[in-house]
């Protein structure tokens, strides 16, 4: 099969002297280990190079909790392609920000949001949050090699529904994780070299499948009826209602019931008269006023059940909505 020629040159920001790798898709590339500061934390990389014309690359990097909630510039990447490459970047934990020479603002992805880039060079600067671990999948497959995959027809269409035309183009988009299961999972396996290599190239040919039907298929039926945004909405609620501990992101939300955030959040407001965001925020807090007078709930795990991640952050959302705090009402009754 065809293969697209690349390079991609990676020059680190986290040494206190800068360096710069370059990455060929001439052979893979065992785990290595990024060069990061400990008191930063510790990362790496590995890639693998597809018989059916596609690269892949994971990375992983975990940080202290003494840095955390901080945004850190990794490197500087740039890559040259022989010809037209559809880039795709999903992550199984935490968040980057693209700083992206193709769009105008930041582009953040992650919790059920992935980044897509249509490209015949790259040059960006990934932002990393320190809040948790970073584990991403990323991959590269040339335009000719996509359309022997999957059809010129459907790969045209893909990559236009995407929003990726004309090109050079980068998108984030909202995407359920039924369809990147098997891309995230695409090298978690035990297997020799390779035969990791064979099961990757079997779950990227299921995501792929997977992603040409939702953006292609799913997303062209019909517009729904007003009876499936009721339910649709409905189906939000009891989710929300019956969730407990951290709240999901509306991005998240919105990819795991198959609509856009706005979409999603308009469908909601019209069934209950309010956003999820305010709904979701009254309810909890509504459900931890009566557990206080009806229940000796100790307050730090009652603040850990409504997704609060200090106490004192559940008490000062209770004091504003309530104008008195929880524990003053427990003293109460």
């Amino acid at each position: 099969m065809h293969r697209s020629k690349h390079t991609v040159n990676f020059n680190w920001l986290l040494e206190a002297a800068e360096t710069s790798e370059e990455l060929f898709d001439s052979q893979d590339i065992p785990w290595t280990k990024t060069p990061m500061p400990e008191a930063i934390g510790e990362g790496g990389y590995e890639g693998w190079f597809l018989t059916n014309g596609i690269a892949i690359y994971r990375s992983n990097y975990k940080f202290p909790k003494e840095i955390s909630g901080q945004l850190i510039p990794l490197a500087k990447v740039s890559g040259q392609f022989a010809e037209p490459t559809l880039m795709i970047q999903t992550l199984l934990k935490g968040r980057v920000i693209h700083r992206d020479q193709l769009a105008s603002n930041d582009l953040i992805y992650g919790d059920g949001v992935d980044l897509f880039r249509f490209c015949n060079e790259v040059s960006v600067t990934p932002i990393i949050d320190t809040s948790s671990e970073i584990e991403m999948i990323s991959v590269m497959i040339g335009k000719a090699s996509l359309s022997a995959l999957i059809g010129e027809v459907l790969a045209n269409q893909l990559i236009r529904n995407l929003g990726l035309n004309p090109m050079p183009k980068v998108v984030v988009r909202p995407i359920p994780s039924y369809v990147n299961s098997p891309l995230q999972n695409c090298l978690k396996s035990q297997y020799s070299p390779t035969l990791k290599k064979v099961l990757a190239q079997a779950r990227v040919l299921d995501y792929l499948s997977e992603l040409t039907k939702f953006i292609c298929e799913d997303q062209d039926k019909k517009i729904p009826t007003s009876k499936q945004k009721n339910k649709r909405a409905q189906q939000v609620h009891q989710y929300l209602i019956t969730l407990e501990g951290k709240l999901p992101t509306i991005n998240s939300l919105a990819a795991q019931f198959g609509k856009s955030a706005r979409v999603l959040n308009e469908e909601f407001e019209q069934e209950y008269g309010e956003s999820i965001y305010n709904f979701i925020f009254n309810h909890r807090l509504n459900a931890a006023h009566e557990a206080i007078i009806n229940s000796l709930v100790p307050l730090k795990q009652l603040a850990e059940k409504l997704g609060y991640a200090h106490v004192n952050h559940f008490s000062a959302a209770f004091r504003k909505k309530f104008g008195y705090s929880p524990g003053s009402l427990r003293k109460k009754y």
